[in-house]
């Protein structure tokens, strides 16, 4: 994924080392929770090196807008201190990132960011100018035009992130959307279907719909009061996720654009919320394994417990080191 204008700010602040293959920690920020991994290895196999989780108090944090900055740079620092974390990949809300796929004629490299410019204000509900994006160019046998995949979140958004890493003494390499990270966990490296990732977290469910594993639609919905718990509120919300992508234009009579899996990941769930979903959709739910990239469960036991990982998928696909990436 191209990034030369999306973390320029981060390359002034925090310039990349003069070598490969540095040690780096991922790190989720979340409303609730700090959560840090970091892998080595060991003959060529990757092991969890360390780990930890910090709670965030409330207010702290609302909707992924940072209320008390002040305390989210303490909890870091007390992150890093306790870790002894140098060099970290660090994860951004959901909720403040401007997800959109669009079309463009063959143009050069050159002319690729003024193009994708061009469609920011039919796509993107925010000024332009308070914007920087990322894109991922999905490659396809049709030479007539480009798939492009982009995310957009505002500027003062990333210049808080860079500067609460500083201020915390952590050597940032780079950001990316939370789903990103997730799905990045969740899939193998070679995956190419179409899958949803149901992610719970505490007041909250995220649904997002990857393809090759990049995301292509994400939605975030409250499940405070009496939507907390509710499998009948989440199976609407998800029935009309599937109207909507199914109805999309590039979806239509597309087998391959076609919902194959549900894969669920987070915290704050119930087993029957999960037996409900499976007896009411057709679509196969399996719950999600976030070592998926990193060793095989059946021959290496993780110092996480399965139910505890799935709240560190996040932590796990930024850390993932960029060998295991391709």
């Amino acid at each position: 994924m191209k990034t030369d204008n999306f973390f320029g700010k981060i390359f002034d602040a925090f310039p990349p080392p003069d070598f490969l293959n540095i040690p780096f920690a991922g790190l989720s920020i979340s409303d609730t929770s700090i959560r840090s991994v970091q892998f080595g290895r060991k003959g060529g196999k990757l092991y969890i090196q360390k780990y930890t989780e910090k709670p965030i108090p409330e207010g702290v944090i609302t909707s992924g807008v940072i209320n008390n900055q002040d305390e989210v740079v303490k909890l870091l620092t007390e992150v890093k201190n306790e870790l002894k974390l140098g060099y970290v990949k660090i994860s951004l809300p959901e909720e403040r990132a401007y997800l959109f796929t669009t079309k463009l004629p063959p143009v050069s490299q050159k002319e690729l960011r003024s193009a994708i410019e061009s469609k920011m204000e039919e796509n993107v509900p925010v000024s332009p100018l308070e914007l920087t994006f990322d894109y991922k160019i999905f490659y396809h046998k049709q030479r007539d035009h480009l798939d492009i995949s982009v995310s957009a979140l505002p500027i003062s958004l990333i210049d808080q992130y860079v500067d609460m890493a500083s201020k915390s003494g952590l050597s940032l390499l780079s950001l990316e959307i939370e789903s990103q990270a997730i799905i990045r966990s969740l899939l193998p490296s070679n995956n190419k279907d179409t899958v949803l990732i149901i992610h719970f977290s505490p007041g909250k469910v995220s649904l997002y719909v990857s393809t090759y594993r990049v995301v292509r639609f994400t939605s975030t919905i409250p499940t405070r009061g009496e939507q907390a718990n509710n499998p009948g509120f989440l199976l609407q919300e998800i029935k009309k996720l599937y109207t909507y992508w199914n109805t999309l234009k590039e979806n239509v009579d597309k087998a391959d654009r076609k919902i194959s899996q549900i894969i669920v990941c987070g915290e704050k769930f119930e087993d029957t919320m999960i037996s409900y979903l499976s007896s009411h959709l057709d679509t196969p739910i399996v719950m999600g394994n976030v070592w998926t990239n990193v060793f095989d469960i059946n021959s290496s036991l993780p110092e996480i417990s399965f139910s505890d990982s799935l709240r560190f998928s996040a932590s796990v696909g930024l850390a993932l080191p960029g060998d295991v990436l391709i």
